[in-house]
């Protein structure tokens, strides 16, 4: 099982006041020894010499901004996010489909589904957009495949859904 890594909101700190580890531990609800971890791994504090470590709250912001920041990828036009591979990829072209879903962003734009495969693991792609980003996508992609909503099953009702409550028949 993978362990999902937490965003810290650094907006919770105040960035006049200085705070002691178990300080930060108890804002962000989290073990004293991830704050520890966080010291060796950049975050300043004021004094080394002397205990408890105190550190200001603006210098515990801009860590958490960078320690953010460094898991955002800017995805360019015709890029998915791959989860597998960790990185933005290129879809394989002839297997990229849209979906129309018809719900509004706003006042004027459409919701987007892009679906595809990766171009190197070839897990599932999946982004959101809107149909404004269609455009664009498909001068990057060629071949794309309109999809619409539909739901898939078989004429045939489950047996277990007899409305009357008589025996139920197969047919």
């Amino acid at each position: 099982m993978v362990k999902k890594k937490r965003k810290h909101n650094p907006n919770r700190i105040k960035k006049h006041r200085s705070y002691t580890f178990a300080e930060i531990a108890e804002v962000f609800e989290i073990h004293i020894r991830t704050v520890q971890t966080w010291r060796k791994q950049g975050m300043n504090v004021l004094d080394e010499t002397s205990r408890p470590y105190l550190v200001s709250g603006e210098d515990i912001r801009s860590f958490l901004r960078v320690k953010n920041s460094k898991n955002k990828h800017r995805l360019k036009s015709g890029e998915f996010f791959c989860v597998k591979c960790r990185q933005p990829r290129k879809p394989l072209p002839d297997k990229v489909r849209i979906i129309l879903t018809g719900k509004k962003l706003g006042s004027r734009y459409k919701q987007v589904i892009f679906k595809g495969l990766c171009s190197i693991c070839g897990r599932n792609l999946t982004v959101f957009s809107s149909d404004r980003k269609w455009l664009n996508l498909s001068k990057t992609i060629m071949n794309l495949a309109e999809c619409k909503i539909q739901l898939n099953g078989t004429n045939r009702h489950c047996i277990n859904t007899d409305i009357k409550g008589g025996l139920n028949e197969k047919t």
